[in-house]
C-alpha cells in the first residue's frame, strides 16, 4: 500500500533525525557575518561500499522532499518547498549526483529531504549534540563528572574551533537540513536500506529561513554524501557571496517513488 510505504521511508529518516515541535523565535537585527555552518555526514557500511560519484562519473538519483518537517515559527519567512529541492538539486549536481530522468538514467540511490528551525532546549538536549555531530570523546574539555569542576576547565582554551562551534549552536535557536540517502530498489519497500545522511545546521538568530537555507546548503555542498569522523565547518558568508537566488532555478527533482509512474505522452494536442 502507498500509505504503509511512505510511513516507512518517512519512519526510517525520522530515525536518523527525530522532528521537533515548533516553538517560539527570536529575531535580531541582521548581522554582517554568518560564520560558520555545521555538516555532519553519517554514513552506513553498505553506503561505505558505494563509489563516490564525481561530474565525469555521476550518480543518478530520485528523490522526494518532506518540506519543513523539523518546525518553524510564525513570522519567519518560510522558502517555497519546490524551488528549495530544485536548489538542492543544482548543489548535488556539483558532486555528480544528477537527476535520473525517466527513460534516460537508471537512478541507484533515492534522496530525501527535510528542513526547518530547531529549538535547543534540555528536552531536545541529546537530540541537538547528536544533530551537530557533538561527541565528548573529541572534546578535551568534556566536563569528567556531571556537576563538578574539574581540570576540564583548564582545557577549554584548547577546544577546537569545531567543539566551539557546536557548542555555542547548542545555546541558540538555528536552522536544520537533511538529506538522507537510501538504495533506491529497497525504497520503495517497507524496508529501506540506508546508505548516508547530510545534516546541516546553521545558528536562525537574525536570519531568516528563506536566506539562510539555500546558504547553507550552498556551503555545505562539498560534503553531500562524504563521511565525517566529526563535524566539519563551512563558511556561510562565502556562500551568501554566490548571491543564492531561488527564483533562477529550472532544475527538476525531488517526487514521491510510492506513486505510480507517469505515463509518456503520445500523439499531437
Amino acid at each position: 500500500m502507498r500509505h504503509s510505504r511512505s510511513a516507512a521511508l518517512f519512519s526510517l529518516v525520522a530515525a536518523f533525525g527525530f522532528a521537533p515541535p515548533a516553538l517560539a523565535s527570536e529575531f535580531m537585527a541582521f548581522s554582517r557575518t554568518w560564520g560558520n555552518a555545521i555538516v555532519v555526514t553519517d554514513m552506513t557500511p553498505e553506503g561505505r561500499a558505494l563509489p563516490h560519484p564525481s561530474p565525469g562519473r555521476p550518480v543518478y538519483y530520485r528523490g522526494l522532499s518532506l518540506g519543513c518537517k523539523l518546525g518553524w515559527v510564525p513570522g519567519d519567512l518560510i522558502p517555497d518547498e519546490k524551488k528549495l529541492g530544485q536548489y538542492v538539486a543544482k548543489i548535488l549536481a556539483r558532486q555528480g549526483y544528477l537527476y535520473a530522468v525517466p527513460g534516460q538514467h537508471e537512478p541507484s540511490i533515492f534522496l530525501v529531504l527535510q528542513w526547518g528551525y530547531l529549538q535547543p532546549n534540555w528536552a531536545n538536549l541529546s537530540y541537538m549534540t547528536w544533530f551537530v555531530g557533538y561527541q565528548q570523546q573529541m572534546d578535551v574539555a568534556a566536563p569528567a563528572s556531571v556537576g563538578l569542576l574539574g581540570l576540564d576547565v583548564l582545557r577549554r582554551d584548547f577546544r577546537s574551533d569545531e567543539v566551539e562551534t557546536m557548542l555555542d549552536t547548542l545555546k541558540d535557536p538555528a536552522y536544520g537540513v537533511i538529506v538522507t540517502a537510501f538504495d533506491f530498489q529497497t525504497a520503495k519497500t517497507d524496508h529501506p536500506t540506508a546508505y548516508w545522511q547530510t545534516r546541516i545546521c546553521l545558528p536562525a538568530v537574525g536570519k531568516t529561513m528563506a536566506a539562510a537555507l539555500p546558504t547553507m546548503i550552498a556551503a555545505a555542498g562539498p560534503q553531500f554524501g562524504r563521511e565525517t569522523p566529526m563535524a566539519v565547518l563551512r563558511d556561510a558568508d562565502g556562500a551568501r557571496e554566490g548571491h543564492v537566488d531561488l527564483g533562477e532555478l529550472r532544475v527538476v527533482g525531488y517526487e514521491d517513488p510510492t506513486l505510480p509512474p507517469r505515463a509518456a505522452k503520445t500523439g499531437n494536442k
